[in-house]
């Protein structure tokens, strides 16, 4: 089960924090190890400053769900982006 909320809030975080490089983002949580993973997908390879708005994004969410005990992240290239299985959450910009 995604924890309440979690879904809206990084849509929200992940929005502010995007370059025209990112075509879409994708955050996973496991309840039961208590792990969130965020992936920024690329139509590229990463612009300057890619990898610091995914950083803030992670500590961002971190810090609104105390609940959250480790998290990752990553580039992924737009042509890996999966579809919605359950546990992902994908957005693009706007």
């Amino acid at each position: 089960m995604v924890e309440p909320g979690f879904e809206n809030a990084a849509r929200e975080t992940s929005a502010r924090k995007l370059t025209s490089n990112v075509a879409a983002v994708a955050a996973t949580w496991n309840a039961e190890t208590r792990h969130m993973h965020i992936i920024y997908y690329l139509e590229g390879p990463p612009a300057d400053g890619d990898e610091d708005l995914r950083e803030l994004t992670v500590a961002e969410l971190l810090e609104a769900y105390p609940a959250i005990r480790t998290a990752s992240s990553a580039f992924g290239a737009v042509e890996d982006l999966e579809t919605s299985d359950g546990r992902r959450v994908a957005f693009g910009p706007g």
